[in-house]
């Protein structure tokens, strides 16, 4: 998932169990500003990772952000339509993420490479 930073907010392309209710569209991804909340979904193992874009330092270099892990289960009502449950919370992190411009190339050049922010090396806390 390349992430980078552009007109004061972050783009991430999406990868599957990616969803957001805000943001904008571009030709690299999703577009989000501080304050907009999106959510990896990893169906192998039923947990939701729900993130918030608290801020981005003034100098454009590091976007913070709030990670939220829960449990989760999903169950279909009677029209067959699918509702994600949130249970069992696990953990929470603040943590920022400051290496962007630097491998943007490399994240478009090897295209399926998944990067999950939460679990990386690059994910630092202040």
């Amino acid at each position: 998932m390349p992430n980078y930073v552009e007109d004061g907010g972050v783009v991430i392309v999406p990868q599957e169990g990616f969803f957001t209710s805000g943001g904008v569209p571009t030709p690299e991804g999703i577009r989000l500003m501080p304050g907009q909340v999106f959510i990896q979904f990893d169906e192998s193992r039923l947990i939701m990772e729900v993130y918030n874009f608290v801020s981005l330092d003034a100098g454009e270099r590091r976007a913070h952000f709030h990670e939220r892990r829960y449990h989760y289960t999903v169950t279909k009502d009677a029209h067959g339509k699918r509702h994600i449950n949130p249970e069992g919370f696990i953990d929470s992190s603040d943590f920022y993420l400051s290496h962007f411009r630097l491998l943007e190339w490399f994240d478009f050049a090897f295209p399926y490479i998944e990067i999950h922010p939460g679990e990386q090396n690059w994910r630092t806390r202040p």
